[in-house]
């Protein structure tokens, strides 16, 4: 048996749905929750194969020692949480860490690299303490007697201490676990290659003919100060657009309010009427109906991040502008996708379309990275990974 730590997030179907193709029956997915959380799901909408796992009461070491079938335990993240409970057990089992972005690139020696100077000048404006808590954060020993002195938990020794833990650090990114390694180069995970999701998946199944066809602009992917929208604005700012273009801002996946407002109304200064800040939950169809009508997205984080957004499209045909510094540019670059450096190509390329070729090879790349079958293969190699004696 595959034991699985989850988060109530909305990658899990899809994930939950792929590890049942290829390990029927044979995974249990444990959600954690608090006490006082709400009965039900808002994302996962197939409870029948979940547990709930109250952490606050309960304690995983019992429920591996007590479960002799688990063979190996798949961490969807690292959290606060996950890293307590990974913490508790005293069984040795196989320990998967799923890398989804947000748990590699918090951690305190890499996230103070993250924010264009727009962004990083906006954050410490709001908190003028932020670079002290950065450099006592990525300092053991400053951040031991800083968190001493003040009594609190100390948070990050309890995450990395679970990520030296892991035997596997999974993504399909190996720039991630390059960066990881160079920052943490004590840990001993070792990489296993595996993409999570197949194009049918990030696309939509209804949008796998479609293209296309509209010049309105993308900007990130969620009301993060990762996404630098802030700094994606003033590079904008001399950019004349059509009177019919719309700038389609996604806000909706967040809890920054203050961030929120400061880039709607950044936006909104420069492009009044055409800027489209999206605040609410969108399903999936109806946000790749939107994608359709833009023929440029930008997506300038330092970090990997919006990789759904960023496949989605390149395979319906956009011109994609990246920051250099991430190294999710890197592994498209590798692959030999076109994917351009906001700051060195827009001079050359602004928001003209790609050509047919262009669209072409990309959609060539793609379906070879992230077809189904091959989606489906990096499943059953990390199953038999963990069944491995």
């Amino acid at each position: 048996m595959i034991l699985h730590l989850m988060h109530d997030e909305k990658f899990c179907d899809n994930t939950i749905k792929n590890f049942e193709k290829v390990n029927p029956g044979n995974n249990k997915y444990l959600v954690f929750k608090a006490d006082k959380d709400k009965e039900g799901y808002r994302f996962i909408s197939n409870p029948e194969l979940t547990r709930d796992f109250f952490y606050e009461r309960e304690n995983l070491d019992d429920y591996v020692t007590s479960t002799p079938a688990v063979r190996g335990i798949i961490a969807h993240s690292i959290s606060s949480l996950f890293a307590s409970a990974i913490l508790s057990m005293s069984k040795k089992v196989k320990l998967y860490w799923v890398v989804w972005g947000y748990d590699m690139y918090m951690l305190p020696k890499i996230e103070p690299g993250l924010y264009a100077p727009g962004t990083l000048s906006y954050l410490t404006g709001k908190n003028r303490w932020l670079s002290l808590s950065w450099a006592v954060n990525k300092y053991q020993p400053l951040r031991f007697l800083f968190y001493t002195a003040r009594g609190k938990k100390n948070v990050w020794n309890l995450i990395e201490s679970a990520q030296r833990e892991v035997d596997y650090f999974v993504t399909y990114v190996r720039e991630d676990y390059e960066l990881y390694k160079e920052k943490y180069p004590e840990t001993k995970c070792e990489f296993f290659d595996a993409a999570f999701f197949n194009l049918n998946q990030y696309v939509g199944e209804a949008f796998m003919d479609q293209k296309i066809a509209g010049k309105n602009i993308l900007i990130g992917n969620s009301n993060s100060p990762e996404s630098n929208h802030l700094d994606v604005i003033q590079f904008l700012q001399n950019v004349p657009l059509a009177e019919d273009t719309k700038v389609y801002i996604p806000l909706s996946y967040g809890d920054n309010d203050s961030y929120k407002e400061a880039v709607t109304q950044r936006a909104e200064q420069l492009w009044g009427s055409r800027s489209f800040p999206l605040l609410g939950f969108m399903p999936q169809q109806a946000y790749l109906e939107i994608l359709l009508t833009c023929g440029v997205g930008i997506f300038y984080h330092y970090r990997q991040q919006a990789m759904g957004n960023i496949i989605a499209m390149l395979w319906l045909g956009a011109r994609v502008y990246m920051a250099g510094a991430n190294p999710a540019f890197r592994f498209f670059k590798r692959l030999g996708i076109h994917v351009f450096d906001l700051q060195h190509d827009f001079q050359n390329h602004g928001l003209n379309a790609l050509t047919e070729s262009q669209v072409a090879t990309n959609r060539a790349i793609l379906a070879k990275a992230f077809s189904a079958e091959k989606v489906e293969q990096d499943y059953k190699n990390l199953v038999s990974n963990i069944y491995e004696i």
